[in-house]
């Protein structure tokens, strides 16, 4: 048997659970007076030696759904689940993998080691913002990647598109489409004068002047870094700038600075808790390829 444990009110939860046919289990939740969140699985004896996959995503409030899932964990687990499998499509803190300044946490690897630490056999997650942070979960682990199905929804806007990575470290998110489609691909190089301190980007060797443009990233933030490029691909001559995305956090004025900046459509992934309406923006549903996914590591 196949059990389903949700992050409550998470739409993906109840997909999952229909999709493989699965017992889904309600989640009890609530806040004390002093803060503290609670939790309570409504038919526990429906975790005992069976397959238990808890659905959540860390986006948004990321500390209160990062503990509220660990409560999760742990309440599954003391049920005794003959396997317990965490989906989670966006985790965050992924983007701090690494010591920048000394004193710095690695809050990448403390999430990894708290899911693990907390009972999760096997983690599936979305597009990382980079793959050595699974390293630090010590267990199966797998990173879906989407670009291909983002870039298939952008095609039908464009004419003899180039796919291009914002810097080299995102340049396997383009190179997978790109192979996949039969497209060009490149990434941006940054340039910073020496005198006057400005940066500018330019692709490193496609020429981009009468071309159309996929822009690959997996997080848009704030939309400065994207914002900016597709400006300057579109004064190199770029016909029209798509943006597409896994995780689409958009926050402050992003989706304005995206507009403002000529991108024609931004296309992301439905990872997150929450959905941005907004003319610029469409979805992309990739829950076929999570169960896909799914499926390998239940079997």
């Amino acid at each position: 048997m196949l059990t389903v444990i949700g992050y409550p009110n998470y739409w993906l939860a109840k997909v999952i659970a229909s999709k493989l046919k699965a017992i889904e289990i309600d989640v009890y939740d609530k806040v004390f007076p002093d803060g503290e969140l609670y939790v309570r699985l409504a038919n526990p004896e429906r975790v005992a030696l069976n397959k238990v996959v808890i659905v959540s995503t860390f986006y948004p409030e990321q500390e209160k759904r990062i503990l509220k899932t660990m409560l999760l964990i742990d309440a599954a687990k003391n049920n005794n689940p003959s396997k317990l499998i965490a989906l989670i499509p966006y985790l965050a803190y992924s983007r701090q993998d690494k010591v920048f300044l000394p004193g710095e946490p690695v809050s990448a690897c403390l999430i990894m080691k708290l899911l693990k630490n907390a009972g999760v056999d096997v983690l599936l997650t979305v597009d990382v913002h980079s793959s050595r942070v699974l390293e630090c979960f010590n267990g199966l682990s797998v990173n879906v990647m989407i670009s291909d199905l983002l870039v298939k929804h952008a095609l039908r806007y464009l004419n003899n598109p180039v796919v291009i990575a914002p810097d080299k470290g995102a340049l396997e998110r383009a190179s997978l489409p790109a192979k996949t489609h039969g497209l060009d691909y490149d990434y941006l190089e940054k340039h910073r004068d020496r005198v006057t301190g400005e940066v500018s980007y330019s692709p490193r060797e496609i020429n981009v002047r009468g071309r159309d443009i996929i822009i690959v990233d997996d997080i848009i933030s704030t939309g400065g870094t994207i914002a900016e490029s597709s400006r300057m691909l579109l004064k190199k001559g770029a016909n029209r700038v798509i943006v597409a995305a896994s995780h689409g956090l958009l926050v402050g004025e992003a989706i304005k600075k995206l507009e403002s900046a000529g991108v024609l459509k931004v296309i992301l992934a439905d990872t997150l808790g929450l959905r941005h309406e907004h003319k610029l923006i469409e979805y992309v549903d990739i829950t076929d390829k999570l169960i896909e996914e799914l499926n390998k590591v239940i079997a």
